[in-house]
């Protein structure tokens, strides 16, 4: 049972830090292309793109997941040929509406958004969307059968086709333009897509057998967890689109220039953010794994099994999120100072300040991300998407009001970020009752394990030696002082997820 979530676990973990790496890589050599101008519109239409696919694929993945793990835990093979054709159905036309909606009215949404150069890209939509939308399909078809590797291998084709083929046909078509560049790197990221497409349908028909189905009435299964948890994931989704529609407006209120103030915002997003984000790639893809296993437990009745598998990967969780970010936080200073030594230098200080308060959003997020993953795998939808609406209306208050004190200002972020996972947290525990329990030593040992390795680490950084040597240096000694400190739990863990007997659980078909 825990071999299997380990598994699954640690080829998201590597799919992220390698779609990371090549993100990173494209993003740089496309902005000399580009230009600040440019990447600004790519940027703008991007942040379109993520939001509709959200919209269109963001409660597919997950309630097919849970929806095919429960089946087969019941034997009902043949109503996951009828999920996987109402799925395609559904999200296939809802994403050829929205991408037609977008082809059709590419110039008055690029206007409205105040870079007219995007009208183009905002017509390779009517492809890249509902191709998306299948690949959510699909990857919840796979996913339901408790196999990560296939999404992982997905992720990396997207990847790296979007650096190669973006930046070539970027390269060339900027030639002839701005709108023409943006276009072409676009043009880039729909091919990409198209690829992984191929790929999860190739595996799809050559792994996955569909059982022709014996009866109908799905839909309406389908439905009510496709529903709110697309609303679910839509809500965080706007929250966050939210802050850069407001934040500059809220900063001026509080006293900053428009230039000031767009300079925090890009500081809090585009640099404290951006290194800030990675340890959420080990909590989601624990997200990712554990849901379909919970559910496949719980649709066999067995409590014991899920609080066991709760349990361990939580700790696992905890055990890694916890010194990644106590760590991030000690070096912030040295690691911004290494990366942007000549942007950073002017707003140090509040690059330091916003990654202390951000550390601590982006724990109770981790947390957040696994819980609203339980949640999902025992069948609470409808509860989901009520638990992230209240915590979303929390955050757009919170921002829209503390925004506009000079006490305050740009730290309304991270504070209101701390704000939603805790309600989002808090209702999950709620819900769940006794099925989280979680020892108070696996609890503690991790967090003053990564208390004293933060000690430690900022000592070091008092030496006066290079940046880069600060960075080894702390992440070299603080990672064996963690080690050494919190060995108990790591053994443990690491017996229980790559030990040589399982723990139980069902094996898949």
């Amino acid at each position: 049972m825990f071999k299997g979530v380990g598994k699954g676990a640690i080829a998201l973990i590597i799919s992220g830090f390698v779609c990371k790496f090549f993100g990173a890589l494209f993003r740089l050599p496309l902005t000399s292309i580009l230009g600040i101008e440019g990447i600004g519109v790519f940027q703008m239409v991007m942040s379109l793109y993520s939001l509709a696919l959200v919209f269109v694929t963001g409660g597919v993945t997950n309630s097919l997941s849970q929806l095919i793990s429960s089946a087969r835990a019941r034997g009902e093979i043949n109503k996951i040929s009828d999920y996987f054709k109402l799925s395609v159905l559904l999200t296939i036309s809802v994403g050829v509406l929205i991408g037609l909606a977008f082809f059709m009215l590419a110039g008055n949404i690029a206007h409205v958004q105040g870079v007219d150069q995007g009208a183009l890209s905002y017509k390779l939509f009517l492809v890249l969307i509902p191709v998306g939308a299948f690949i959510g399909v699909l990857r919840g078809v796979i996913q339901g059968y408790e196999n990560m590797i296939p999404t992982a291998v997905s992720q990396i084709i997207e990847q790296v086709f979007k650096l190669v083929l973006g930046l070539l046909f970027a390269y060339f078509f900027a030639k002839r333009g701005l709108a023409s560049g943006v276009f072409g790197g676009f043009l880039g990221i729909t091919l990409s897509e198209v690829l992984a497409f191929v790929y999860l349908g190739i595996y799809t028909l050559r792994k996955i057998k569909f059982v022709s189905p014996a009866e109908r009435g799905n839909f309406p299964v389908l439905i009510s967890a496709i529903v709110p948890l697309s609303l679910s994931g839509a809500v965080i989704s706007f929250t966050h689109a939210f802050d850069s529609l407001v934040i500059v407006s809220c900063l001026m209120k509080a006293g900053y220039s428009k230039e000031f103030a767009t300079s925090l915002f890009g500081l809090q997003t585009g640099v404290v953010g951006a290194i800030l984000n990675f340890p959420l790639i080990i909590s989601l893809a624990l997200a990712m794994t554990l849901l379909p296993k919970i559910s496949y437990l719980a649709s066999k009745n067995d409590v014991e099994g899920q609080r066991n598998i709760i349990k361990t990967s939580f700790i696992a969780m905890w055990t890694v999120v916890l010194p990644l970010v106590f760590g991030i936080v000690a070096i912030s200073g040295n690691l911004y100072m290494f990366i942007y030594p000549k942007t950073i230098s002017p707003m140090l200080t509040q690059a330091v300040e916003l990654t202390m308060i951000g550390g601590v959003s982006i724990v109770l997020t981790a947390i957040m991300q696994c819980m609203l993953a339980i949640l999902q795998a025992r069948g609470y939808f409808v509860y989901s998407f009520l638990a992230t609406l209240f915590g979303g209306l929390a955050k757009i208050i919170l921002v829209f009001t503390l925004a506009r004190t000079s006490a305050v200002n740009i730290f309304a972020i991270p504070i209101s970020n701390i704000v939603l996972a805790l309600i989002v947290v808090i209702m999950v525990l709620f819900k769940l009752g006794k099925l989280v329990q979680i020892p108070a030593f696996y609890v503690l040992t991790p967090l003053l394990a990564s208390i004293v390795m933060y000690l430690v680490v900022k000592l070091l950084t008092s030496i006066k030696l290079a940046n880069i040597w600060i960075i080894v240096l702390g992440t070299v000694i603080g990672g064996i002082c963690y080690f050494i400190l919190a060995f108990p739990v790591l053994r443990g863990l690491f017996l229980k997820f790559f030990g040589k007997h399982e723990s139980g659980g069902q094996k898949n078909e």
